[in-house]
């Protein structure tokens, strides 16, 4: 991970950061003694697992309260669940930590949790969603839960800079063949791909991604990166059976009566109420 200049960039070069990734296994195993003993799940946290890059927000969610995304939103019949994270909020193009410290490793290591289980899942919103297809697909996952994911991150050579994401251009020697996943997808993986057609980038992702049989694409009237819907949702949505989420491919909702079918006005008000409280207390 040399530096192509002096440029020091917070969530990759804080001795703080750092020292996370080469003292926390950045996983987090458990397991559900009612879950169904055939079913895993895959939990990719997102690049926001803490905003802004600051080491008085990196030091309150992850090295004090330990945050992973997803843990309390999970799919209910697993008896097993994992979820990742990645500290540098790069892709996991370095991995997660000095031991997993790259795709290969990083996918060997999932590759070996799941083994025996013949219904593993993976799931993930923007840079999680990005992995949750990479690594559903390199472990012959059966499904895979997509949220406004990355099918290609190449493009930010020329639209972002390394001051704002370092290891995409550090790494760009080594580890290019990541920076588009498309050839990595397998076809036998159902892929629900979910997704805002009103958010520039996510329109662009789209553009990219071409049709086939077991991309299944859940299309939202919706400029909001990330969960396309009201997250109290989602409970619902990860748990709902495979008919019910191809019913939902090619037609698109609208987010706030999808969220109001699938969990009520009541609960719609209440939870449009926390994201906000969420969203606002994160970053304080």
């Amino acid at each position: 991970m040399e530096k192509l200049d002096n440029t020091y960039v917070f969530q990759t070069d804080s001795a703080l950061v750092r020292r996370v990734y080469e003292t926390n296994n950045n996983y987090l195993i458990e397991c559900s003694k009612n879950g169904d003993a055939d079913t895993c799940v895959i939990y990719f946290s997102s690049n926001d697992i803490y905003y802004p890059n600051s080491e008085g927000i990196f030091t309150k969610r992850i090295v004090n309260k330990d945050f992973y995304e997803w843990y309390h939103t999970r799919i209910n019949r697993a008896s097993k669940h994992i979820f990742i994270r990645d500290v540098f909020k790069q892709w996991y193009l370095a991995g997660i930590n000095t031991n997993i410290n790259s795709p290969e490793k990083l996918a060997a290591f999932l590759k070996q949790e799941t083994q025996g289980y013949t219904d593993v899942i993976t799931l993930g919103s923007s840079a999680g969603g990005y992995a949750a297809i990479l690594y559903g697909s390199l472990i012959n996952a059966q499904t895979v839960f997509a949220f406004n994911p990355q099918f290609e991150i190449g493009s930010l050579l020329e639209q972002s800079s390394e001051t704002i994401n370092p290891l995409i251009f550090r790494l760009r020697n080594e580890r290019d063949k990541y920076y588009d996943i498309v050839p990595f997808i397998n076809e036998k993986t159902e892929i629900y791909y979910f997704y805002s057609k009103h958010s520039p980038w996510d329109k662009e992702q789209h553009k990219y991604i071409k049709p086939q049989h077991n991309l299944y694409q859940i299309p939202f009237s919706s400029n909001h990166h990330g969960i396309p819907f009201l997250k109290a949702a989602l409970p619902v949505v990860l748990n709902s059976n495979g008919k019910e989420l191809k019913k939902w491919a090619n037609k698109l909702h609208n987010p706030i009566a999808f969220t109001i079918k699938r969990i009520g006005l009541c609960k719609t008000i209440k939870g449009f109420i926390s994201q906000l409280y969420q969203a606002y207390n994160k970053r304080m």
